[in-house]
């Protein structure tokens, strides 16, 4: 077989191109629910799990956000849940100036997103089992939580938030989403890495139901080396971000379109 320079492919090389190269797609998400669990950190834990080709952002943020996805076209219409760690950060370049929120780790329970993301945009993707987000019976507290082979990873415990009207559903809606920064790296057989360099991408939202507060805890499982493999290292490095004080509490439902077609190497 040939490959066509000019289309996209995943592997195995036998299923064909999945797109043209010029001609990008837009992936739509046709219901999501969204948990976040935004606090402030010490700047200098935030530089230690950075890129060197980032720095840290004005506001010393981190984030905890959970997702669950259904109507997923590029899943023939199924669905699949994201664990995301994301820190404010800024990239200066000789091209590009961009803030956002650097992707530490993203932690998804499907394989197909995970290569896709991976071998495209070059997030930081790896397996796990997520939970559902869930509201509890008695005080109606939200808990969504991240676990491996029966292993607790980390989790978030929310009080019951506030809905929010129109008008704030509406600022939401206006408010355009900081650029997710990434950085692409595929170790090679031998030498040097076959890619090695930071990306941006983004995805659109819409927010039909929103929920806010000021309230959350934020923990962890203690798994060793030896029941979880590296990612003992990974929840590690999580930990080493400790909550200064929390933020910002957000549940929110809608859709959302992710933009393959604005993906980009950032120079």
């Amino acid at each position: 077989m040939k490959i066509d320079p000019g289309q996209v492919y995943n592997m195995p090389l036998v299923a064909g191109a999945v797109f043209e190269l010029a001609d990008r797609p837009r992936y739509v998400y046709k219901h999501t629910e969204n948990l976040i669990l935004q606090y402030h950190t010490d700047p200098e834990a935030i530089r230690a799990v950075l890129p060197e080709c980032y720095q840290v952002a004005k506001e010393p943020l981190v984030t905890f956000a959970f997702s669950h996805n259904d109507g997923v076209d590029f899943m023939a219409g199924r669905g699949y849940r994201i664990a995301t760690v994301m820190v404010a950060a800024r990239f200066d370049g000789q091209v590009d100036h961009e803030e956002g929120n650097h992707v530490v780790v993203m932690f998804e329970n499907d394989t197909l997103p995970i290569i896709g993301g991976r071998e495209h945009l070059g997030v930081p993707k790896i397996y796990a089992d997520i939970s559902p987000i869930k509201t509890l019976p008695g005080d109606g507290h939200l808990r969504c939580e991240v676990s491996l082979w029966g292993h607790l990873l980390f989790g978030v415990k929310i009080p019951a938030l506030k809905e929010q009207g129109a008008i704030a559903r509406g600022v939401a809606n206006r408010t355009k989403m900081p650029p997710y920064l990434c950085y692409k790296h595929i170790p090679a057989l031998d030498g040097p890495p076959d890619a090695s360099y930071p990306t941006l991408w983004t995805m659109d939202s819409q927010v039909d139901q929103l929920w806010m507060g000021k309230e959350g805890e934020l923990y962890f499982g203690a798994p060793s080396q030896e029941d979880v493999s590296y990612y003992a290292q990974a929840i590690q490095a999580l930990r080493a971000l400790p909550v200064r004080q929390v933020t910002q509490v957000i549940r929110a439902c809608g859709s959302g379109v992710l933009r393959y077609d604005l993906y980009r190497r950032l120079r």
